[in-house]
């Protein structure tokens, strides 16, 4: 950032730069420190184009509770374009990942053995983590829709070649790839939505698109449950399910590659005067749209001196272990209960409704009345009965067992929470796309423990993973109540600070959380 040789560097409590923050006379369009957006309002001729009341856009309060001031057409042509390729990306990618799940009722085993199977679910977040730093720069320094668009298509590719698998070690190689390739979508998925939607809107919209987690349930327990008629010797029905989605993935990348904008700025379906008013729309988020220059400063200040960043990447860590365990292992839990293989793939149906409804119903709480933290934490309760319920009952209680898996599903869907906090918690384009990849780095590395707590030596019951399961739930809970607390305390802070003072207009200078002081914290 620019700073004229006399400016008097100024450092908050964690030793961050904060002096940028109140000198609005060192950015202009064409400094790469500023936003996109900004560089976009000064060059278009955006004065004849004012929201209504545009001036409360300039104030403290973030307006999280307040109504959209898109006027209602436009928002539903955003929706429209931007709303449904998130839905179907997030659906593709829960999808693809969790065929490997309902493939273990089709026969695929039959090509392994021991604790291959918990290999194959491990190997996959391996790749995911090696890949999201790699993709998570590619995102911040190339167009977005063409980082998603060939990344897509490459994990459908991927996910087609599982049909020529016969082997575990081709298995591997194949999961390999579709971990690499996977590792574009939530990142890419976040970045979109902060474009687009004020903090408020992303609540509900992020809900939307992450409830694809529980039609993606829906869809894969039809899809088995179909194939698995499918009698054939040479190619069998697993084969046959991982083509199909594979090459549909395949055909969705390619129209991602050539529809999906980059951004507001050069959104095909909006005109010139809608993308002012999307803009300036968005100021308030106090977030800004993008910024495709690399900023260590924003990955030192992640990383060193946020105080949010290790909780929240301890709570990922922790509520996700219910994830890595039931996303591979829930099709042969069913099972360890007595139900055959087309129950087994039946039962798989309710598991979507209820992960869609959990998600649909916190999520539109969050986005009506906030409390994110009480709301999140009360999401922890339920599966730690689960656990609870599934450790104490024999496997020849199936109906008990059955209720008790589809509760651990709660915690489960705390990962949208999870997005969500990263969406409005954090500004500056560098440090919210790191803090994402930090996030699903933190979340693979949760898929990969998860799957080896279910040891082939504790079949049927799976004490141990149980276990953990209920412990790392638990430890959640005074996490999360400590990272909501650290937010109240820092916006009576900035309160404070500001108190009797005149509050600086925000213009997408592509400030952090820590820089900016207009910034507020949602808890």
């Amino acid at each position: 950032m620019n700073k004229s040789s006399s400016q008097e560097v100024e450092k908050n409590d964690n030793g961050v730069d904060i002096s940028s923050a109140k000198d609005d006379s060192t950015f202009t369009s064409g400094d790469d420190d500023a936003d996109i957006a900004l560089k976009f309002l000064n060059h278009k001729d955006a004065k004849d184009y004012v929201l209504e009341e545009d001036e409360k856009l300039n104030t403290v309060e973030n307006n999280f509770y307040g109504s959209s001031t898109l006027p209602p057409k436009l928002l539903r042509k955003i929706d429209a374009c931007v709303l449904t390729f998130l839905c179907f990306t997030y659906l593709l990618m829960f999808l693809d990942k969790a065929l490997l799940n309902y493939a273990a009722s089709m026969g695929i085993k039959k090509h392994l053995k021991g604790n291959e199977f918990s290999n194959l679910g491990t190997i996959f977040s391996a790749a995911y983590i090696f890949m999201e730093p790699i993709v998570t720069f590619l995102i911040q320094k190339y167009p977005l829709s063409k980082v998603m668009g060939i990344f897509i298509t490459c994990w459908g590719i991927a996910l087609a070649c599982h049909s020529a698998c016969k082997s575990y070690t081709s298995l591997m190689i194949v999961r390999t790839l579709l971990g690499m390739f996977e590792s574009s979508s939530v990142v890419g998925c976040i970045a979109i939505s902060g474009m687009y939607y004020t903090k408020s809107e992303q609540c509900a919209r992020i809900g939307f698109w992450a409830t694809q987690a529980g039609t993606g349930y829906i869809v894969g327990g039809l899809i088995s449950f179909g194939f698995l008629h499918y009698n054939g010797k040479d190619f069998t029905s697993w084969q046959i399910m991982f083509l199909v989605v594979g090459l549909f993935t395949v055909l969705f990348g390619l129209v991602t590659l050539v529809v999906l904008p980059d951004n507001v700025t050069n959104a095909w379906f909006l005109s010139e005067e809608e993308k002012i008013l999307v803009v300036k729309h968005i100021r308030d988020n106090q977030t800004g749209l993008e910024n495709k220059k690399f900023k260590w400063s924003h990955i030192k200040e992640l990383f060193l001196h946020d105080k949010l960043t290790w909780p929240m990447l301890a709570i990922t860590a922790c509520s996700q272990m219910s994830t890595g365990a039931i996303g591979t292992f829930s099709v042969t839990i069913t099972q360890t209960f007595g139900f055959d293989k087309y129950a087994t793939a039946l039962l798989q149906l309710p598991i979507g409704a209820i992960t869609a409804i959990i998600i649909i119903i916190t999520t539109q709480m969050m986005s009506r009345w906030g409390q994110i933290t009480l709301v999140t934490t009360s999401m922890y309760i339920p599966t730690i009965i689960g656990c609870i319920v599934m450790i104490s009952l024999p496997l020849s209680h199936k109906i008990g067992n059955l209720f008790s898996l589809y509760l651990l599903y709660s915690g489960s869907c705390v990962i949208t929470n999870i997005y969500l906090w990263n969406s409005l918690n954090t500004s500056g384009y560098c440090k919210r796309i790191f803090r994402n990849a930090a996030t699903m780095i933190v979340y693979s590395l949760a898929c990969i423990l998860a799957p080896q707590t279910f040891r082939q030596a504790y079949y049927p019951r799976y004490i141990p993973a149980k276990i953990t399961l209920l412990v790392t739930q638990c430890i959640c809970v005074p996490l999360q109540l400590y990272v909501g607390y650290v937010c109240l305390t820092e916006n009576k802070k900035r309160d404070k600070e500001q108190e009797g003072k005149s509050v600086d207009k925000y213009d997408f200078r592509d400030l952090t959380d820590i820089q900016n002081r207009n910034f507020r914290y949602i808890y």
